[in-house]
């Protein structure tokens, strides 16, 4: 059954090709949202109750401990695979995404790659995705039970980890139009102006006068 879908989501994602290591990381994505690639016809159905590795060692989680572990946190949940260019070419949006809205925001990339962690820890390092922790979910049980056309896909579950709407293909996840669609404000840009303080007064001081400005000596009499 793995290979079945996997010869399904390699078509969908333009072939396969996985990333050796030392090799720099895809591009970023500038793909613009496509209407046509948003379906919001599973919305309010549960996020599947599927273990996700969190390492090499065998630790499991599912998007429900995630949701405790955050609560009041929608959550995105990004499926990708070492071997499909349009999944590498978006993660690094995704990780801009992940450190600009933290705290508003959980991103939980979910790598669908047969051969787990020996592949994923070649491509998925710190280094490249300081913001991101990707889990790892080798059945492709995870796509196959939101019955996924391909890779990448993207999923936003609710705080009480009900699906809003799913996202099929590459998308630039740090754009302002993604933010739109997720319901986040955008980031704050520039400096914030604060008020010219006055210099304190000692006691004794005369407050200064307004006629010592050109301005304002015709209004206080002079010439």
């Amino acid at each position: 059954m793995p290979a079945i879908v996997l010869a399904v989501l390699v078509a969908a994602c333009g072939g396969a090709r996985e990333v050796p290591s030392g090799e720099a990381a895809a591009p970023a994505s500038e793909a613009p949202a496509r209407p046509e690639r948003l379906s919001r016809k599973a919305a309010g159905v549960p996020a599947p109750d599927i273990a996700l590795e969190t390492g090499p060692d065998g630790r499991t989680e599912t998007i429900a401990d995630i949701r405790r572990a955050n609560p009041g946190k929608p959550i995105l949940v990004n499926l990708w695979a070492t071997w499909c260019a349009p999944c590498l070419g978006e993660l690094p949006t995704l990780d801009r995404l992940a450190a600009e809205t933290k705290g508003r925001l959980v991103v939980v990339p979910v790598s669908q790659d047969l051969e787990g962690w020996r592949a994923v820890s070649k491509a998925f390092t710190p280094e490249r995705y300081p913001n991101l922790t990707t889990r790892v979910e080798s059945r492709m049980a995870f796509g196959a039970a939101l019955g996924l056309p391909g890779l990448p896909a993207t999923v936003l579950y609710d705080a009480e980890g009900r699906e809003i709407w799913r996202y099929i293909g590459d998308f630039d996840w740090a754009s302002p139009e993604a933010r739109a669609l997720i319901g986040l404000s955008p980031p704050e840009t520039g400096r914030r102006r604060h008020p010219r303080r006055r210099p304190p007064t000692r006691p004794g001081d005369r407050a200064p006068s307004p006629c010592g400005r050109a301005d304002t000596r015709r209004a206080c009499g002079d010439p």
